[in-house]
């Protein structure tokens, strides 16, 4: 069995449905993989978190092999593509574990899962959105409160895509069920499963999960 660590705490995270939907569409069947919820980098292996640990040397043990799965986050986060990579790999080797890694977007760059899901949402079909948030965010930044700082909160990437699924003439029944995290990651009116932007994570999975 091959199990797949991310950051997310539940089933119901739009990063664990986004996974399923990329495993489809490269044809990897659903009982050849598991996905295991960690809730958060820091709780992989960290020594009070045991249950991760457990399960990371149970799957070798068993003969199956584990993927980590994560945002390389960035300076702000105090993370960044090399931060993160180098703290899990070494934390991997201290603890003697055995796992592969990738680091959303691509496995190379600063950012998170967000930066990969908004690069493959229909900008093609939905221009007007995407350069009428632009102004929004430029608009809304330009006044400052008495320090000189940004009056207003505008929206963070995962909010952004909140708005733009939202916003889509699309059908309710279609959008029922985005607040549970499903976010309708197979439909082609939404986002575009063939992007070039997903093809360091689909050539990661493939490795371990077709090629194998």
């Amino acid at each position: 069995m091959v199990k797949i660590f991310i950051e997310g705490k539940e089933k119901s995270v739009p990063e664990s449905d986004f996974l399923r939907a990329i495993l489809n569409h490269i044809g990897v069947p659903s009982d050849k993989y598991e996905i295991v919820h960690t809730g958060g980098y820091t709780n992989l292996m960290d020594s009070d978190k045991m249950p991760n640990i457990t399960v990371l040397q149970a799957n070798t043990d068993a003969g199956g092999k584990n993927l980590v799965i994560f945002d390389a986050d960035t300076d702000k986060n105090n993370g960044g593509f090399s931060v993160r990579r180098d703290e899990l790999i070494h934390r991997r080797d201290e603890l003697g574990l055995d796992f592969d890694l990738f680091l959303w977007p691509n496995n190379g760059d600063d950012g998170d899962v967000e930066v990969l899901m908004e690069s493959i949402a229909r900008k093609d079909l939905y221009p007007e959105f995407f350069d009428c948030f632009v102004k929004y965010e430029h608009c809304m930044s330009q006044r400052k409160n008495g320090k000189g700082e940004p009056f207003y909160s505008t929206p963070n990437r995962k909010g952004k895509l909140h708005t733009y699924f939202n916003a889509l003439p699309i059908s309710n029944t279609k959008k029922s069920k985005f607040g549970s995290g499903q976010w309708r990651w197979s439909d082609p009116e939404i986002w575009n499963l063939d992007s070039d932007t997903l093809k360091p994570v689909k050539d990661f999975l493939s490795k371990y999960l077709l090629h194998g």
